[in-house]
């Protein structure tokens, strides 16, 4: 008897909980096709979606619509507004795309950026066709050498340079543009 009562209300739950579920996908789409509210008023901002649904792309210049790419009918507090043009900011200082560099030495200590720049000079002589840059990533100062778009790419120069640079091996980091022909 138990069992039998622990059953119905296991199908209790599910039904409750489908019904939940059907009534959240709806709500949505009975918001969209509800009453038209729209008055045609003029100084109302309206979005892409409402020109869209009314058919008000046909008056007259004057009245204002916003860009579906702009951000006026937007409430939103001022530390994101913020966090949003540091991040574009940020983003627009960036250069050059992903790929992948080959790491070849890193040191940490006193003479770190000495001996760094001179394993770079070196590794210049052997390989000239191959530009080596010095990253500083506290507390180590790394050489890595290419601008490779792919892995493959990479990994072809690793197996050229594997009898110098034993330890070598592949990162993914930031790489200039390609050069254009």
């Amino acid at each position: 008897m138990t069992e039998h009562r622990i059953q119905i209300q296991c199908n209790i739950c599910r039904k409750g909980f489908l019904w939940a579920v059907l009534l959240f996908f709806l709500m949505p789409v009975t918001a969209q096709y509800g009453p038209d509210t729209h008055t045609g008023e003029p100084g109302r901002e309206e979005t892409v979606a409402d020109t869209l649904r009314t058919g008000s792309m046909d008056r007259e210049p004057t009245q204002r619509t916003l860009h579906p790419l702009t951000w006026d009918h937007v409430d939103q507090d001022e530390n994101i507004a913020w966090l949003l043009h540091a991040h574009r900011h940020m983003v627009s200082r960036q250069t050059g795309i992903q790929g992948y560099r080959v790491h070849i030495y890193m040191d940490s200590g006193n003479r770190a950026r000495l001996n760094t720049q001179r394993a770079q000079s070196e590794f210049e002589k052997k390989y000239p066709g191959v530009q080596a840059y010095i990253v500083y990533d506290e507390p180590y100062f790394k050489l890595r050498a290419g601008d490779f778009r792919t892995r493959l790419d990479a990994r072809r120069f690793l197996e050229k340079i594997r009898k110098d640079y034993s330890a070598a091996y592949i990162v993914i980091d930031r790489i200039n543009f390609p050069e254009m022909d």
